[in-house]
């Protein structure tokens, strides 16, 4: 039996900057979306999972976005021959249709919610959901000062670059990989290849890229320039009008875990931790930073960059923590909600829903 292939991805992401949203780019040339409203266990997840397998099934291929609150649900699909999309649209990726009606189409899934069972249990469903919003906030406190102490651990590396043999590295990668043609507008989109989930980081790098021949795996410490080789090459690639999907990194947001560039065949992945990536193929080409660097000057200052190492290791460990935490909380508040559903009618609506879509 031949199935669709499966592509994942986060179309949001835990940063420093709180939650991070991709999510106008989550719909990519879709002619027909279904945005999908209700209440934790409602079976948002669920519903999109169940209508991704029968899809599946029917030999289509799919993007699967996942939840950075939660690896295992899902926050969207994306059926690109259907120019077809699902995804939540309730808090912290709250989105109103912009074409109601003509594009844009909200499915309820409160509607079959038993509003009384609800409102025995009214305290608990605030005091959690409170207590989801203050463990989100504190992670997000955490997550934001690992960054500034990141930051400061790049210092060190950026530091001991020789940026002349840095650039020399990048110019040749560039012209040896982007073939130039005539000047045009290129297309982009932005999504999120890796996460920092409760449970721990999580990344697709390897997934989005299996389909690509030629994949340039980019190795070297915090502060050696990695996103910055990915981001030069990039915007050469631009200037020929190729597609270009970015894929962003939660840390930092403005920066990149890497990009696929469809039409050159080649994908530039950040090949470092926490982003390993097991599958290395023969024809991959591993580009190392570290010999950009003065060992010397590093040596030098080796006490202080592991300090930063453990108090930016430490500091993670309280995100994870907090993130843990709100999750714990949010499925206790799932529970209240999955007791007052009317199963029976997600079903039914879910049934009619892809007879309809189904080509």
């Amino acid at each position: 039996m031949i199935l669709g292939t499966i592509k994942n991805y986060f179309a949001g992401g835990n940063t420093p900057e709180g939650f991070y949203s991709f999510f106008h780019y989550l719909p990519y040339q879709a002619e027909r979306v279904f945005i999908l409203k209700g209440g934790p266990g409602t079976g948002k997840s669920t519903f999109m999972k169940k209508i991704a397998a029968e899809l599946i099934r029917k030999d289509l291929d799919i993007e699967f976005h996942w939840c950075a609150s939660d690896k295992d649900s899902l926050d969207g699909l994306l059926i690109p021959e259907l120019k077809l999309a699902f995804f939540d649209g309730t808090t912290p990726h709250l989105t109103d249709p912009a074409f109601p009606g003509l594009i844009e189409e909200i499915i309820n899934l409160d509607q079959f919610l038993d509003k009384d069972t609800l409102q025995k249990n009214r305290e608990q469903i605030i005091h959690l959901g409170e207590s989801v919003r203050q463990n989100f906030q504190q992670a997000y406190s955490f997550l934001k000062a690992a960054k500034i102490v990141y930051l400061h651990w790049k210092k060190y590396y950026q530091a001991s670059q020789d940026r002349k043999k840095y650039y020399q590295l990048v110019h040749e990668l560039i012209r040896k990989n982007i073939k130039p043609v005539d000047f045009k507008p290129g297309r982009e989109r932005h999504l999120f290849g890796s996460a920092i989930t409760p449970q721990g980081p999580v990344n697709y790098l390897e997934n989005i890229s299996a389909d690509i021949n030629n994949r340039i795996l980019i190795k070297g410490s915090p502060g050696t320039g990695k996103s910055r080789l990915i981001q030069s090459f990039c915007q050469e690639a631009a200037k020929y009008g190729y597609f270009i999907l970015y894929l962003h990194c939660p840390l930092e947001p403005e920066k990149l875990d890497g990009a696929i560039i469809p039409e050159l065949d080649t994908a530039l992945l950040v090949g470092t931790p926490p982003h390993c990536l097991e599958g290395i193929k023969t024809t991959d080409t591993i580009i190392n930073l570290g010999e950009t660097i003065d060992l010397d000057y590093i040596k030098k200052n080796n006490g202080e960059i592991l300090d930063a190492e453990k108090i930016y290791e430490d500091l993670m460990k309280r995100v994870y923590y907090f993130l843990k935490k709100a999750r714990s909380h949010y499925e206790e508040l799932e529970k209240y909600y999955t007791g007052a559903l009317n199963f029976e009618k997600v079903d039914n609506l879910r049934e009619e829903l892809i007879k309809k879509i189904l080509p």
